[in-house]
Protein backbone atom coordinates (compact mmCIF):
# COMPACT_ATOMS: atom_id res chain seq x y z
CA UNK A 1 0.00 0.00 0.00
CA UNK A 2 1.33 3.15 -1.32
CA UNK A 3 1.09 6.15 1.69
CA UNK A 4 0.12 9.07 1.37
CA UNK A 5 2.91 11.15 2.38
CA UNK A 6 2.11 14.75 0.93
CA UNK A 7 -0.65 16.52 -0.11
CA UNK A 8 0.81 19.17 -3.40
CA UNK A 9 -1.44 20.30 -6.01
CA UNK A 10 -4.44 18.68 -4.81
CA UNK A 11 -2.77 15.52 -4.81
CA UNK A 12 -2.31 12.71 -2.55
CA UNK A 13 1.26 11.92 -3.31
CA UNK A 14 3.80 9.02 -2.22
CA UNK A 15 6.81 10.19 -0.81
CA UNK A 16 10.15 9.34 -1.88
CA UNK A 17 12.58 10.63 1.12
CA UNK A 18 14.03 8.85 4.52
CA UNK A 19 11.48 7.31 6.59
CA UNK A 20 9.71 9.12 9.01
CA UNK A 21 7.01 7.74 11.71
CA UNK A 22 5.30 9.20 14.76
CA UNK A 23 4.62 7.07 17.78
CA UNK A 24 2.27 7.48 20.61
CA UNK A 25 4.19 8.56 24.00
CA UNK A 26 1.70 6.55 25.90
CA UNK A 27 2.26 3.33 24.29
CA UNK A 28 4.94 3.89 21.61
CA UNK A 29 3.03 2.42 18.73
CA UNK A 30 3.13 3.75 15.58
CA UNK A 31 0.75 6.41 15.11
CA UNK A 32 1.73 7.03 11.58
CA UNK A 33 4.78 6.20 8.76
CA UNK A 34 5.76 7.76 5.47
CA UNK A 35 9.21 9.65 4.36
CA UNK A 36 10.35 13.20 4.83
CA UNK A 37 9.79 15.40 1.53
CA UNK A 38 12.79 15.54 -0.91
CA UNK A 39 14.18 18.89 -1.72
CA UNK A 40 12.43 18.32 -5.17
CA UNK A 41 8.87 17.34 -3.83
CA UNK A 42 8.98 20.58 -1.75
CA UNK A 43 10.46 22.65 -5.10
CA UNK A 44 6.93 20.30 -6.15
CA UNK A 45 5.05 21.74 -3.40
CA UNK A 46 6.05 25.59 -3.93
CA UNK A 47 5.44 25.54 -7.65
CA UNK A 48 2.17 24.53 -7.10
CA UNK A 49 1.31 26.70 -4.41
CA UNK A 50 2.57 29.49 -7.06
CA UNK A 51 -0.03 28.18 -9.42
CA UNK A 52 -2.70 28.14 -6.85
CA UNK A 53 -2.33 31.73 -5.77
CA UNK A 54 -2.72 32.88 -9.00
CA UNK A 55 -6.81 32.16 -9.44
CA UNK A 56 -7.24 32.14 -4.87
CA UNK A 57 -5.59 35.46 -4.82
CA UNK A 58 -8.22 36.58 -7.36
CA UNK A 59 -11.68 35.12 -5.73
CA UNK A 60 -13.19 37.23 -3.51
CA UNK A 61 -13.03 37.77 0.13
CA UNK A 62 -16.94 36.10 0.92
CA UNK A 63 -15.68 33.13 -1.22
CA UNK A 64 -12.56 32.25 0.61
CA UNK A 65 -15.14 32.88 4.03
CA UNK A 66 -17.57 30.64 2.34
CA UNK A 67 -14.91 27.56 2.18
CA UNK A 68 -13.00 28.30 5.76
CA UNK A 69 -16.61 27.77 7.11
CA UNK A 70 -17.14 24.62 5.38
CA UNK A 71 -13.33 23.82 7.02
CA UNK A 72 -14.74 24.55 10.73
CA UNK A 73 -18.12 22.73 9.93
CA UNK A 74 -16.21 19.56 8.56
CA UNK A 75 -13.95 19.93 11.70
CA UNK A 76 -17.39 19.82 14.01
CA UNK A 77 -18.27 16.85 12.52
CA UNK A 78 -14.98 15.11 12.83
CA UNK A 79 -14.35 16.33 16.30
CA UNK A 80 -14.03 13.13 18.22
CA UNK A 81 -12.10 11.36 15.74
CA UNK A 82 -9.57 14.45 15.51
CA UNK A 83 -9.33 15.02 19.12
CA UNK A 84 -8.32 11.37 19.72
CA UNK A 85 -6.09 11.54 16.82
CA UNK A 86 -4.50 13.97 18.67
CA UNK A 87 -4.19 12.86 22.30
CA UNK A 88 -2.65 9.80 20.73
CA UNK A 89 0.28 11.25 18.97
CA UNK A 90 0.69 14.38 20.81
CA UNK A 91 0.11 12.69 24.55
CA UNK A 92 -1.97 15.11 26.11
CA UNK A 93 -5.48 14.27 27.51
CA UNK A 94 -8.74 14.32 26.05
CA UNK A 95 -9.80 16.96 27.31
CA UNK A 96 -7.49 19.07 26.48
CA UNK A 97 -7.15 18.16 23.11
CA UNK A 98 -11.12 18.91 22.69
CA UNK A 99 -10.44 22.13 23.94
CA UNK A 100 -7.76 22.24 20.99
CA UNK A 101 -10.21 21.23 18.03
CA UNK A 102 -12.65 23.63 19.79
CA UNK A 103 -9.96 26.56 19.24
CA UNK A 104 -9.59 25.63 15.01
CA UNK A 105 -13.21 25.81 14.41
CA UNK A 106 -13.43 29.08 16.65
CA UNK A 107 -10.42 30.51 14.59
CA UNK A 108 -12.29 30.90 11.76
CA UNK A 109 -14.62 33.40 13.26
CA UNK A 110 -12.41 35.58 14.75
CA UNK A 111 -10.25 35.75 11.24
CA UNK A 112 -13.17 36.97 9.79
CA UNK A 113 -14.57 39.56 12.36
CA UNK A 114 -10.67 40.68 12.30
CA UNK A 115 -10.60 41.13 8.60
CA UNK A 116 -14.02 42.99 8.34
CA UNK A 117 -12.72 45.71 11.19
CA UNK A 118 -9.28 45.75 9.95
CA UNK A 119 -8.44 45.33 6.89
CA UNK A 120 -11.30 47.79 4.14
CA UNK A 121 -10.35 50.39 1.88
CA UNK A 122 -9.60 53.72 3.41
CA UNK A 123 -9.05 56.90 1.94
CA UNK A 124 -7.84 60.27 3.13
CA UNK A 125 -6.95 63.59 1.71
CA UNK A 126 -3.28 64.90 2.12
CA UNK A 127 -2.91 68.24 1.19
CA UNK A 128 -3.10 68.12 -2.81
CA UNK A 129 -2.72 64.52 -2.77
CA UNK A 130 -5.27 61.91 -2.03
CA UNK A 131 -3.87 58.24 0.12
CA UNK A 132 -5.75 55.47 -0.46
CA UNK A 133 -4.93 52.16 1.61
CA UNK A 134 -5.77 48.75 -0.25
CA UNK A 135 -4.95 44.93 1.26
CA UNK A 136 -3.55 42.48 -0.86
CA UNK A 137 -2.84 39.03 -0.58
CA UNK A 138 0.85 38.25 -0.03
CA UNK A 139 1.61 35.24 -1.85
CA UNK A 140 3.31 31.95 -0.94
CA UNK A 141 3.84 31.32 2.68
CA UNK A 142 5.63 28.95 4.13
CA UNK A 143 3.62 27.40 8.34
CA UNK A 144 5.86 25.19 9.92
CA UNK A 145 4.01 23.81 12.95
CA UNK A 146 4.96 22.82 16.24
CA UNK A 147 4.49 19.24 18.23
CA UNK A 148 2.47 21.10 21.47
CA UNK A 149 -0.85 22.10 19.86
CA UNK A 150 -0.57 20.36 16.56
CA UNK A 151 -4.01 21.27 15.54
CA UNK A 152 -4.11 24.90 16.91
CA UNK A 153 -1.10 26.53 16.33
CA UNK A 154 -0.70 26.31 12.80
CA UNK A 155 -3.92 26.56 12.10
CA UNK A 156 -3.93 29.82 13.27
CA UNK A 157 -1.71 30.69 10.71
CA UNK A 158 -3.45 28.58 7.53
CA UNK A 159 -6.53 30.31 8.60
CA UNK A 160 -5.72 33.66 8.40
CA UNK A 161 -2.66 32.95 5.47
CA UNK A 162 -5.84 31.46 3.29
CA UNK A 163 -8.53 33.94 4.16
CA UNK A 164 -6.23 36.95 2.94
CA UNK A 165 -5.91 34.89 -0.35
CA UNK A 166 -2.29 33.34 0.22
CA UNK A 167 -1.13 30.05 -0.87
CA UNK A 168 0.49 27.83 1.84
CA UNK A 169 3.44 25.11 1.87
CA UNK A 170 2.48 23.73 5.31
CA UNK A 171 5.13 21.84 7.33
CA UNK A 172 3.83 19.81 10.92
CA UNK A 173 6.24 18.99 13.59
CA UNK A 174 8.02 15.84 12.56
CA UNK A 175 6.43 14.17 15.74
CA UNK A 176 2.59 14.91 14.68
CA UNK A 177 2.73 14.57 10.74
CA UNK A 178 -0.55 12.30 11.04
CA UNK A 179 -2.44 15.45 12.80
CA UNK A 180 -1.33 17.77 10.26
CA UNK A 181 -2.36 14.97 7.21
CA UNK A 182 -6.07 15.04 8.97
CA UNK A 183 -6.26 19.01 9.02
CA UNK A 184 -5.12 18.56 4.88
CA UNK A 185 -7.39 16.06 4.61
CA UNK A 186 -10.10 17.97 5.59
CA UNK A 187 -9.72 21.06 3.90
CA UNK A 188 -9.31 19.39 0.85
CA UNK A 189 -12.21 18.04 1.67
CA UNK A 190 -14.14 21.55 1.54
CA UNK A 191 -13.50 22.43 -2.33
CA UNK A 192 -10.42 24.69 -1.53
CA UNK A 193 -8.92 24.81 -5.22
CA UNK A 194 -5.82 22.62 -6.07
CA UNK A 195 -2.92 23.94 -5.02
CA UNK A 196 -4.15 26.57 -2.37
CA UNK A 197 -2.75 24.53 0.70
CA UNK A 198 -0.01 21.60 -0.20
CA UNK A 199 1.86 19.71 2.55
CA UNK A 200 5.19 18.23 3.20
CA UNK A 201 5.92 15.97 6.24
CA UNK A 202 9.72 16.11 7.08
CA UNK A 203 12.38 16.64 10.02
CA UNK A 204 14.58 19.76 10.50
CA UNK A 205 16.08 19.08 6.92
CA UNK A 206 12.49 19.52 5.55
CA UNK A 207 11.86 22.52 7.19
CA UNK A 208 15.78 24.67 6.62
CA UNK A 209 15.56 23.82 2.66
CA UNK A 210 11.63 25.21 2.76
CA UNK A 211 12.23 28.03 5.05
CA UNK A 212 15.08 28.91 2.52
CA UNK A 213 13.24 28.36 -0.45
CA UNK A 214 13.42 31.25 -3.24
CA UNK A 215 9.94 30.72 -4.18
CA UNK A 216 8.59 31.97 -0.80
CA UNK A 217 6.67 35.19 -0.17
CA UNK A 218 7.24 34.94 3.54
CA UNK A 219 7.38 32.56 6.28
CA UNK A 220 5.15 31.88 9.56
CA UNK A 221 6.30 29.75 12.45
CA UNK A 222 5.46 28.85 15.97
CA UNK A 223 8.19 26.59 17.90
CA UNK A 224 11.78 26.93 19.49
CA UNK A 225 14.17 30.44 20.07
CA UNK A 226 16.81 29.05 18.81
CA UNK A 227 15.40 27.79 15.41
CA UNK A 228 13.23 31.20 15.56
CA UNK A 229 16.94 33.00 16.02
CA UNK A 230 17.96 31.16 13.08
CA UNK A 231 15.19 32.42 10.67
CA UNK A 232 15.67 35.62 11.49
CA UNK A 233 18.79 35.76 10.66
CA UNK A 234 18.04 34.01 6.88
CA UNK A 235 14.85 36.58 6.82
CA UNK A 236 16.78 39.76 8.21
CA UNK A 237 19.32 39.19 4.33
CA UNK A 238 15.99 39.19 2.14
CA UNK A 239 13.63 42.17 3.48
CA UNK A 240 11.15 41.66 0.52
CA UNK A 241 9.79 38.72 2.48
CA UNK A 242 7.75 38.32 5.45
CA UNK A 243 8.59 36.28 8.26
CA UNK A 244 6.14 36.03 11.23
CA UNK A 245 7.85 34.51 14.96
CA UNK A 246 5.76 33.11 17.75
CA UNK A 247 8.56 31.24 19.99
CA UNK A 248 8.72 29.57 23.13
CA UNK A 249 9.53 31.68 26.50
CA UNK A 250 9.29 30.75 29.84
CA UNK A 251 8.22 33.15 33.49
CA UNK A 252 7.67 32.26 36.83
CA UNK A 253 4.78 31.85 38.73
CA UNK A 254 4.00 33.89 41.76
CA UNK A 255 2.04 33.36 44.58
CA UNK A 256 1.38 36.28 46.76
CA UNK A 257 -1.33 37.02 49.20
CA UNK A 258 -2.93 34.25 48.28
CA UNK A 259 -6.97 34.34 50.02
CA UNK A 260 -7.68 30.52 48.58
CA UNK A 261 -4.95 28.32 48.86
CA UNK A 262 -7.02 25.35 47.11
CA UNK A 263 -7.33 26.99 43.78
CA UNK A 264 -4.03 28.72 43.96
CA UNK A 265 -2.50 24.90 44.23
CA UNK A 266 -5.05 23.74 41.45
CA UNK A 267 -3.88 26.21 39.13
CA UNK A 268 -0.79 25.96 39.94
CA UNK A 269 -0.52 21.94 39.48
CA UNK A 270 -2.42 23.00 36.17
CA UNK A 271 -0.32 25.41 34.75
CA UNK A 272 3.03 22.98 35.35
CA UNK A 273 1.32 19.92 33.46
CA UNK A 274 -1.35 21.00 31.21
CA UNK A 275 0.07 20.00 27.38
CA UNK A 276 1.77 16.97 29.55
CA UNK A 277 3.92 19.98 30.56
CA UNK A 278 4.53 20.84 26.89
CA UNK A 279 4.02 24.75 27.15
CA UNK A 280 6.23 27.71 26.75
CA UNK A 281 3.81 29.04 29.37
CA UNK A 282 3.53 26.12 32.06
CA UNK A 283 5.05 26.92 35.18
CA UNK A 284 8.88 25.91 35.57
CA UNK A 285 9.79 27.99 38.62
CA UNK A 286 7.09 28.57 41.85
CA UNK A 287 7.77 31.56 43.55
CA UNK A 288 5.61 31.51 46.62
CA UNK A 289 5.70 35.06 48.95
CA UNK A 290 5.39 34.07 52.38
CA UNK A 291 4.98 37.55 54.71
CA UNK A 292 7.96 39.89 53.85
CA UNK A 293 9.83 36.85 52.88
CA UNK A 294 9.64 34.85 49.00
CA UNK A 295 10.24 30.92 48.50
CA UNK A 296 11.24 29.55 45.30
CA UNK A 297 10.76 26.38 44.11
CA UNK A 298 11.66 24.88 41.05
Amino acid sequence: MAHRDHFIGGQWMAGQGSLLASHSPAGDDVVWSGTAATDSEVDAAVDAARRGFLSWSETSFERRCEVAVRFGERVRRHEDVFARLISREMGKPLWESRTEVAAVVSKIDLTIRAWNQRCGESEELIGDGRAVTRYRPHGVLAVLGPFNLPAHLPNGHLVPALLAGNAVVFKPGEVTPAVGEMMVDLWSEVGLPAGVLNLVQGGAETSRYLARHPGLDGLLFTGSYKVGLELSRWYGRHPEKMLALEMGGNNPLIVDRCSDPAAAAFLTTQSAYITSGQRCTCARRLIVIDGEESRTFL
